[in-house]
């Protein structure tokens, strides 16, 4: 089927830039229905989102992109905006990614950056701010997603019991610990390097209100990237002194993986989702890390053993 989207995007371009000579190429897509392109204008550059109106809330991308702006936090700065068509011109903050900027291997300078800017995040005051909350709700309709998608469809009764009691005990986690700025999504493909040792942040347009955990574990338990169980323990201890963490290291390590458990349980399901009823198979070739630090977790706690046998049906 035809997508006049684009074109619709180079008729608001235009009238952006006076009909001017401009190009546009594509540079991205994402998880969601949003797509970028990377526009090139006498010497400057642009990128422009196309966030198809119907399907993507641009109000929220704008108003958490001016927070993080406002509080240091290098978000890139919007230009101009058509809420209507769902179409937002923005700074571009190029296209190494933090992924690409570590080549394959760990970088311990660059993690601290990338935790240090995290704690910047979580710096900022909630109190005022309309953002929702990781409330029980929403972490169990997360955890459900492993059910509806990823697990066969026929579980016994005693299973289902089984993962109700998991999902009770890491909602309850989650919400026992410290409740900050949660970006949601703070991993190395949606951290940008910049010059001077800078980090760019993006895609943060569905962040709330959550752990303190949540995001660290998005950036030290990536699904992209996997770290050795050493390098994660020294960043995990890194973050647990810059961040002045005022419970028992042991105690906070656990708030870790539990959170950890119940961000991968909804990636298992989101992962095959995109795949079955997006058509974006490419998410398939990152199912076995993720499955694997579910195991992993499985394994050191008892009470989790269940996970074990149910990751075996699949």
């Amino acid at each position: 089927m035809y997508d006049e989207h684009p074109d619709k995007l180079d008729i608001w371009l235009k009238n952006f830039f006076g009909h001017q000579n401009f190009e546009f190429t594509h540079a991205s897509d994402d998880a969601s229905f949003r797509r970028y392109f990377r526009v090139q204008y006498q010497q400057e550059t642009f990128i422009a989102m196309d966030a198809l109106s119907l399907k993507e809330n641009i109000g929220s991308f704008i108003k958490i992109a001016k927070l993080l702006n406002r509080h240091n936090i290098h978000a890139p700065k919007i230009i101009s905006v058509d809420l209507k068509q769902g179409f937002l011109l923005l700074e571009d903050l190029g296209s190494t990614t933090f992924l690409q900027a570590l080549n394959g291997n760990f970088n311990l300078d660059l993690y601290k950056i990338a935790i240090n800017e995290l704690i910047k995040i979580q710096t900022i005051n909630t109190k005022n701010l309309a953002l929702k909350k990781y409330d029980k709700q929403l972490l169990n309709a997360e955890m459900q997603l492993l059910i509806d998608w990823y697990l066969p469809k026929i579980l016994s009764s005693a299973h289902l019991q089984n993962l109700q009691n998991i999902f009770r005990l890491l909602s309850d986690n989650a919400l026992n610990s410290e409740q900050v700025f949660v970006h949601r999504d703070y991993h190395c493909r949606n951290l940008m390097a910049l010059k001077d040792n800078d980090l760019g942040v993006i895609d943060f347009q569905d962040a709330l209100i959550g752990s303190n955990t949540y995001d660290l574990c998005s950036l030290l338990k990536d699904a992209y990237f996997e770290l050795q169980p050493f390098e994660l323990q020294a960043l995990l201890q890194y973050y647990y002194n810059q961040a002045n963490i005022d419970i028992e290291f042991l105690q906070f390590e656990k708030q870790f993986e539990l959170m950890g458990l119940q961000r991968h349980l909804k990636i298992l399901g989101i992962f095959k989702r995109l795949s079955i009823r997006d058509n974006k198979h490419q998410y398939l070739n990152d199912l076995p890390l993720v499955k694997k630090y579910v195991q992993q977790i499985a394994n050191k706690y008892p009470e989790l053993a269940v996970l074990k046998e149910l990751l075996c049906l699949v």
